[in-house]
């Protein structure tokens, strides 16, 4: 039943248009990848007619299942090799089975055929996809097109040399030549994959297609340049500008789109880039003249389109009214874009692209914004590229499967001219009835930008989550341990757990420190069964360290626990962090690898999502040859994320100006510690880096249990070391005649919104602008210890939003405190002092 679960998932994706089947297939790690790709190829391509025999049949109606799942299991049924599962499902579909096939008869005996495939439409039967070369752009951020070249020559492949002609892209399996007309692309045969070579995991090479590296090249920035990126992700146009500009320079880049940003992400990480400023904004709501764009003379534009051009996700079974107003849509948005763009004052050129093959939304929008920004010209791109757009706009490109062997594409090179009032030649062009210049309006509903992430080019996005999602939903982030600007957490509440490439982490990460021996003596057999509350309530990333114990084997039996009891079944997905906690001393190579298997093998792990690492003493510089092996692991895909623990802003921008990418540091944070918000949030904001904080009930001292209590000072009534370490901080920071101040405060708010006190105090620290996730500590297995899993799921829900008021009198409280920046120092220095 896994296969059929997995293929509906991906089916379900690919229709929101979240990737390409085979990159979504590869990105599953579905044990059989061959036998899943196959299915949900198949099953896609006769989609319309699957669709119709369930709708005949009223097969969901009796079933109760969802229209993926019913697709795959039909197709296996009536056309495939058979239900391949056993027990309910089975027996459902073989109930209904007469009934299915006598559907499909009728539609055959309809249409006056006799064989499956000719239910096809005659594009679908003769699938380009499919013979369409695989090109692979070399990344030269980390590489050249030599190495590359000798590399995979070395690997077996035979190098037939620089085609010159468009026959020259006919290869045969282990063939491969440099492309005709762009310099850094290699051209493979069509069914040549890479999903699992070393180049592409650590990010020499870039599956892409040749036309969506149209844009980048055409626009061609300097190195030193500042450039925008409109409609930026997944980011492999990203990626291309940064190599155009060497890493030199600023290259912003927006999107609208949460979860493509944090795949974006990944593969910016993957790829090197280390010159772009990432946002999570609306570009259309970009000042154009905000001085941080004053210098900005480039503008690449590839705005949300139809995705007519890409061969893997054409609607063959579309309606033709919809489909008339859809671009009529698409192109009023598309050129309130381009307007847009051409308002920043230094803006010099321009390019703007779509995986499109209508002129309204090519030609016609180009044709209209020339006509309203006279300053600005089209130039004559790439003179010998064999298909060019429709008359008048020859200077445009166009791309297709039959003349460039490519996806359909259209691009535009805008540049604008000394003589504002001069007139275009041969900007004129028909409009069709339905999209006059004049109609060009903006729809209030309007569809974000996107990108394919590997193979295909650019298509539409899926709408946004609908509000009023459960707790249990809000508890997740929908971004990556990579880059989260503030609006994500107001734009994007929340996600379905799922088993991605890189971890989607909750915004309330349970912290195993609990489990390490000063907070009780540990049942580990228990612990590993409470830990089963937290996964049932969607709080499925927890946070551990190889010194905390044994938590890490515990996190590792619990893993086993799952997979034993899945019975086939598709297993929930946890995200592990952990931290490498050396004692100073000799960074090697080996001993740094040793530390990292030692940790996986605990965790029952092939891959650490993001490892965390810790240094004691900075006058030891070898934190930085440890990092550097560190980043090396993570290169050959040991680690998702390399992140930090306890650095204080000093440290973390030295290792980031080494080029060590950093995804997050774990830092103390809460409603009395404010430390972080001196210097380390504004560095985190400005280089892409999240805080993950820990202390933020100050060991459960933040709590209604303390309130109006007095002043514990024992050993009996601070039990646990978190007391003992808190109620240090507290004395520091003001002592507990203020702390009680605070705790009445807090009561005050959490009775506003009907919650307890600790959600307050964790929402406070949430709403930090530089803030990925609180870690809430679990005491698994330690007696007497109470899951406060009700709590942390109503800190992240939506409707859990503090006023202007809430804050207001929080820090009235807050300010009387003492300096702890002045009296401790950075984020960390408590443990160096």
């Amino acid at each position: 039943m896994a296969l059929y679960l997995k293929a509906a998932e991906i089916l379900e994706k690919a229709e929101r248009k979240q990737g390409a089947l085979k990159t979504l297939v590869y990105d599953s790690k579905f044990a059989n990848i061959k036998q899943l790709f196959a299915l949900v190829c198949e099953t896609h391509k006769f989609s319309s007619v699957l669709q119709e025999i369930i709708d005949s049949t009223k097969l969901l109606k009796h079933t109760k299942m969802r229209m993926q799942l019913a697709k795959v299991l039909v197709y296996d049924l009536l056309m495939g090799q058979g239900i391949k599962c056993g027990g309910s499902w089975k027996a459902v579909m073989m109930k209904h089975r007469s009934r299915l096939q006598a559907e499909l008869a009728r539609i055959k005996i309809k249409q006056k055929v006799s064989r499956n495939e000719d239910l096809l439409p005659a594009s679908v039967q003769r699938d380009a996809g499919d013979k369409l070369p695989r090109y692979v752009r070399v990344n030269t951020l980390k590489t050249t097109v030599e190495d590359a070249v000798d590399y995979l020559k070395r690997d077996g492949f035979s190098y037939l040399g620089q085609a010159s002609r468009l026959d020259d892209l006919t290869l045969k399996e282990k063939q491969f030549v440099g492309d005709l007309h762009l310099p850094e692309l290699l051209v493979f045969s069509p069914k040549t994959d890479f999903h699992n070579h070393f180049l592409y995991k650590a990010g020499h090479i870039i599956l892409q297609d040749k036309a969506s590296c149209l844009p980048a090249f055409l626009l061609n920035p300097s190195p030193g340049s500042h450039v925008i990126d409109a409609c930026a992700a997944p980011g492999n146009k990203t990626s291309h500008l940064a190599a155009l500009m060497k890493n030199k320079g600023k290259l912003f880049a927006f999107d609208l789109d949460a979860k493509r940003l944090a795949t974006m992400s990944t593969l910016l990480l993957r790829a090197g880039v280390t010159c772009h400023k990432l946002a999570h904004q609306d570009f259309l709501t970009v000042d154009p003249d905000s001085p941080q764009y004053k210098e900005v003379e480039n503008i690449l534009l590839d705005p949300s389109c139809s995705g007519s051009g890409m061969v893997c996700l054409r609607d063959h079974a579309s309606n033709q009214e919809e489909d008339q107003a859809r671009l009529a849509s698409l192109a009023s948005f598309q050129l309130r874009c381009l307007n847009h763009s051409l308002s920043f004052p230094r803006l010099k050129r321009l390019v703007y692209s779509t995986c499109s093959i209508h002129s309204q939304e090519n030609e016609e929008v180009i044709t209209a914004c020339l006509k309203q920004n006279p300053k600005f010209r089209l130039v004559h791109a790439l003179a010998q590229w064999p298909e060019r757009g429709l008359e008048p706009l020859t200077q445009c490109l166009r791309a297709s499967t039959s003349k460039t062997r490519t996806h359909g594409f259209f691009v535009a090179l805008l540049e604008k001219h000394s003589e504002s009032g001069d007139t275009m030649q041969g900007t004129a062009v028909h409009m069709s009835p339905d999209v006059a210049p004049q109609s060009l309006t903006v729809s209030e509903t309007r569809p974000a930008a996107s990108e394919e992430e590997s193979e295909a080019p650019e298509t539409e996005d899926k709408q946004t989550a609908a509000a009023g999602q459960s707790d249990r939903k809000n508890c997740r982030s929908l971004l990556l341990l990579q880059l989260r600007p503030r609006s994500w957490r107001q734009h994007v509440p929340g996600a379905h757990s799922e088993t991605v490439r890189r971890p989607d982490i909750c915004r309330v990460l349970n912290g195993m420190w609990q489990v390490s021996g000063a907070h009780g003596d540990v049942d580990e057999p228990r612990a590993v069964d409470a830990m089963q509350a937290y996964v049932d309530a969607g709080l499925t990333t927890f946070d551990m360290a190889d010194i905390y114990g044994p938590a890490e084997e515990i996190f590792g039996q619990f893993q086993s626990k799952l997979k034993s009891a899945s019975s086939g079944d598709a297993v929930p997905a946890l995200q592990g962090l952990t931290k490498y906690v050396p004692r100073p001393g000799p960074m090697d190579r080996k001993v740094v690898e040793k530390a990292l298997q030692c940790s996986m093998t605990r965790m029952q792990v092939d891959i650490v999502d993001c490892l965390q690492f810790h240094w004691w003493d900075y006058t030891d510089k070898r934190y930085l040859e440890a990092l550097g092996h560190l980043s090396d692991l993570q290169q050959e895909g040991l680690i998702r994320e390399l992140s930090l623990t306890n650095f204080d802003t000093q440290r973390l921008e030295e290792i980031t100006n080494r080029g060590i990418r950093i995804s997050s540091n774990q830092v103390q944070y809460s409603v009395i510690d404010q430390r972080p918000a001196v210097k380390m949030e504004q560095f985190c904001l400005a280089n892409n880096i999240q805080l993950l904080t820990y202390g933020t009930l100050a060991g459960g001292l933040l709590s209604e249990r303390y309130l109006g209590k007095a002043e514990p000072k024992s050993k009996a009534d601070l039990y646990t070391a978190s007391h003992s370490k808190y109620k240090n901080m507290i004395d520091s920071w003001g002592g507990w005649t203020l702390f009680q101040d605070l705790l009445v405060t807090l009561e005050t708010v959490a009775k506003r919104h009907d919650c307890s006190l600790a959600c307050v105090a964790t929402r406070y620290v949430l709403d930090r602008p530089a803030v990925g996730g609180v870690i809430v500590g679990c005491r698994l297995g330690v007696a007497g210890a109470g899951q406060h899993i009700s709590d942390s799921l109503r800190s992240c829900s939506s409707d859990l939003k503090l006023t202007a008021e809430d804050l207001s009198a929080i820090e009235a409280v807050t300010q009387r405190s003492r300096d702890l920046m002045a009296l401790i120092g950075d984020c960390g220095d408590e443990y160096r002092r």
